[in-house]
Order: structure tokens, then C-alpha cells, then sequence
């Protein structure tokens, strides 16, 4: 598994567009290999759907076959994501490509989809004490996209240097969290 993999081509970009895909990546712990039933049975879903889902992301370059074992007569299929990190090429965003550029904005919502989810589970959770919630906002703050750039490089580099040596889940008193940041524009209501 690479630490990093560029998207650089459309269907690439398309494929993790769609939210139940992102899932489905995220089923994927610690480097572990699964199969397709495993991620069904951990997302609560139909294997065939699943495993429809993950073939497309294979097909792409974003999931890989790295074993295949013989269990009972059948072939059990385990795959892993192709990186830790996936990031689009640059000069593919700005290409200006109409049907590029309707990716990426699927690709953003499907990402925000599932930081919302996450938000909204922790906040129905009563047990503050157990899963205390964090959260800073910031609001009109006038920046230039320059410094949005400069901003959002800056806080992910602080992130990743504070999260490297915090994967290992058998640390006492550890709970999973998400962490995400956002810089987006403010826009003025449509009248």
C-alpha cells in the first residue's frame, strides 16, 4: 500500500464521488485486507451490492487484490485501498473539463456527506463524558484563495504531525474520532 495515491484520470475521480463508496473505504482498518463479505457484513449491507461496489473501485486503481484464499471450495477474494491517502491531480482540477469539475463537486459533497454523518451521530450521543466533542469555528475571516491554500496546508501538516504516531487503537483510554477542516467561502443568500 503506497502512502499516497494521485487520481489523475476522470473515472479515477468518479468512483469516489459517490458516498457509499467512501464507506466502503473507510471498512478498510489498520492495512488489513478484507473481502467483500467482510465489508458487508461490517457495513450491514447486501454482498453483492458490496462487491459490485468494490469491483468498480478496483477496476480504477483505488482498491487492489492482494490475496486470494480457498475456504470451504470457494475462493475468498481480499482486497486492500491502493493508498492511505488519495489525492486528485492538480492540473485535473483546473482543467476546466465540465464533466471533471461535476466530479470533484460530487467527490466534495460525498466527503462532507460522511463528516456530516459522523457530526450528527456525535451529537446524538448523550454520553458526553465518553465521547467528549471538540470544535472550533471561525467566522468571517477575509482571505484571499491564496491564503485559504496557505491555511489549509498549514492545518494539515499540524493534523498529520499530531496524528502520525496515534493509530495504534490498543492505547488505553483511546476512542475513535474524525477530524476534518474546513475552509469554505460564505455565500450570501439567493433572494
Amino acid at each position: 500500500m503506497k502512502d499516497i495515491l494521485v487520481l489523475r484520470e476522470l473515472e479515477q475521480i468518479k468512483a469516489i464521488s459517490n458516498p457509499y463508496r467512501i464507506e466502503i473505504l473507510e471498512c478498510f482498518e489498520e492495512e488489513q485486507p478484507a473481502t467483500a463479505k467482510q465489508v458487508a457484513d461490517k457495513m450491514s449491507e447486501p454482498h453483492a451490492k458490496i462487491n459490485y461496489h468494490i469491483k468498480t473501485l478496483q477496476k480504477v486503481g483505488i482498491l487492489e487484490l492482494v490475496d486470494e484464499r480457498v475456504k470451504s471450495g470457494i475462493i475468498e477474494k481480499y482486497y486492500l485501498p491502493a493508498a492511505k491517502t488519495f489525492v486528485i491531480d492538480k492540473s485535473i482540477m483546473n482543467s476546466g473539463d465540465k464533466g471533471i469539475i461535476e466530479s470533484l463537486n460530487q467527490a466534495s459533497i460525498s466527503i462532507f456527506e460522511n463528516i456530516s454523518k459522523d457530526f450528527y451521530r456525535a451529537v446524538e450521543n448523550t454520553n458526553e463524558k465518553e465521547y467528549p466533542k471538540q470544535m472550533l469555528h471561525y467566522n468571517d475571516c477575509y482571505l484571499t484563495i491564496r491564503e485559504t491554500e496557505e491555511l489549509k496546508h498549514m492545518l494539515a501538516e499540524m493534523i498529520e504531525i499530531y496524528v502520525n504516531n496515534k493509530k495504534d487503537k490498543s492505547r488505553n483510554e483511546t476512542k475513535p474520532y474524525s477530524i476534518a477542516s474546513l475552509i469554505i467561502p460564505r455565500m450570501k443568500r439567493k433572494k
